[in-house]
């Protein structure tokens, strides 16, 4: 039996796509599953923060929810400005999935920790204000912490993979799901709404763009980052 697991352990291929199925099954789960799911949220979040602070603008604060919502709070001086941060958040969550994935296939695992860590820390300290934001932030940071301290390799490929594999579907997923609350209610639709408001392009529009970047990185990903699936069972 140890030698079984031992095996299964061992085949980072067949690891890298129950991972996926977890990601894709497990964050569709209520309470836990929207734990995990906040990672992307948290991504997107620093996605507009980070744009915020490119464009010299202020980042007010950045409010985490249970039911994996975020919202951001920023002062900009230009209009130009305003739709640079509005614009941000998807794209860059679609870009950080692509990159993730670059450093998996690469075998780079222990630095997505250290991004994750990096990441979870700033917006701590700078931007997180409200209460469940602050409380799921710290619980993040401490179970990377934990993992880089223990230094198991294959606790840490798959932290790390699971963590990458979350931020790159659910950049789809979310905004498949804006997509469609943009049908339903275009003023409710969030970023693609602001952009309107920025813009006058209906926020369908953006909402589609949101999803075709996501869709072609998560394409990339797939094509050049994700294992050939003849290694699925070897070692077995």
């Amino acid at each position: 039996m140890k030698d079984i697991l031992s095996s299964f352990l061992n085949n980072r291929t067949l690891l890298f796509y129950i991972l996926l199925a977890i990601a894709l099954v497990l964050t569709r789960i209520p309470v836990i599953g929207k734990y995990f799911r906040i990672v992307n949220t948290m991504i997107h979040e620093a996605g507009h923060a980070f744009i915020t602070l490119i464009v010299s603008g202020q980042v007010i604060s950045i409010n985490l929810f249970a039911d994996t919502s975020g919202s951001i709070t920023t002062k900009s001086k230009s209009r130009f400005s305003q739709f640079l941060i509005a614009f941000a958040g998807y794209p860059v969550s679609a870009i950080a999935g692509y990159m993730l994935m670059y450093l998996i296939q690469n075998q780079e695992a222990i630095y997505i920790l250290f991004v994750m860590l990096s990441i979870v820390m700033i917006l701590m300290i700078l931007s997180i204000r409200n209460t469940y934001g602050f409380c799921w932030a710290g619980s993040f940071a401490l179970l990377n912490i934990l993992l880089i301290y223990f230094d198991n390799q294959t606790a840490i490929y798959i932290a790390a993979a699971f963590f990458s594999l979350i931020v790159l579907t659910d950049s789809l997923i979310s905004s498949l799901i804006l997509l469609a609350i943009t049908y339903n209610n275009k003023k409710k639709a969030g970023d693609a709404t602001n952009l309107h408001k920025i813009t006058g392009i209906p926020a369908m529009v953006w909402a589609f763009i949101f999803v075709a970047i996501s869709a072609f990185m998560v394409f990339l990903s797939v094509k050049h980052y994700f294992p050939p699936l003849n290694g699925l069972l070897s070692n077995l």
